[in-house]
């Protein structure tokens, strides 16, 4: 991937860390060390455990059953790195919670974890 495609990209998290690979990030050591974390903590898509599939999908990738239904992603970290990793982690959600957060967000709510 060169510069070029990346200023293409729409404004992420991902797009931030590809900028400071080339030098060009405008962020300050300590976003930098939030971004490794951020990345490092693996975060899962829920929904295609909601359909039934066991396969880990990344956060930003759907199954294909979750394309056919149009549901929304819904992700959560699934390694704790540090005190500053949000909790719950993905394993720690029941189908139930999971379905409650897939709910929110199709009405186009803010997820609060901690109330689930």
């Amino acid at each position: 991937m060169n510069i070029s495609d990346v200023k293409k990209m729409k404004p992420s998290a991902y797009k931030s860390m590809m900028l400071g690979k080339f030098g060009l990030s405008k962020t300050t050591p300590e976003k930098e060390a939030d971004l490794r974390r951020w990345k490092d903590e693996k975060w899962e898509n829920l929904t295609p455990r909601l359909l039934g599939d066991t396969k880990f999908y990344p956060c930003g990738k759907q199954s294909e059953e979750q394309k056919k239904k149009g549901l929304p992603s819904v992700c959560r970290p699934s390694v704790k790195i540090n005190d500053k990793t949000p909790t719950p982690l993905s394993k720690n959600l029941t189908n139930a919670q999971i379905k409650k957060a897939v709910d929110i967000k199709k009405a186009g709510k803010r997820i609060n974890w901690q109330s689930l």
